[in-house]
């Protein structure tokens, strides 16, 4: 997991973010988090030894990736992500950019690339 989303864990915190009214902003690693669940691979920058899928916080039904030099790793991303875009939808972003959830309406500000089956 991602360390922030570790930490959620171990506070016992998921349940309750799940279940409030609140609005909840992630961003980078966070929006991350908030997904059902994402890929850490080696491939992609994170210091692990074998790709693994990670459960998120699950506030969605779609992954997303974000920070990820896409211009010049397109190719990296679509075979890294190829089983878990057969699961679910993946929201792959650069910089500059932001998805908006509102009940079942996602609304994507800036260049953002959806990555399923």
């Amino acid at each position: 997991m991602v360390t922030g989303s570790r930490h959620l864990v171990q506070r016992d915190l998921i349940q309750s973010i799940q279940q409030s009214d609140a609005i909840v902003v992630g961003a980078s690693a966070g929006a991350i988090n908030m997904s059902l669940s994402w890929l850490c691979s080696p491939n992609m920058g994170y210091e692990v030894s074998t790709p693994t899928i990670s459960q998120g916080v699950a506030l969605n039904d779609f992954s997303v990736l974000s920070h990820f030099d896409l211009e010049h790793h397109m190719h990296i991303v679509k075979q890294e992500l190829a089983l878990l875009s057969v699961e679910l939808p993946i929201y792959l972003s650069n910089k500059d950019c932001a998805l908006r959830v509102q009940g079942d309406q996602v609304d994507i500000f800036g260049d953002v690339y959806l990555y399923a089956n």
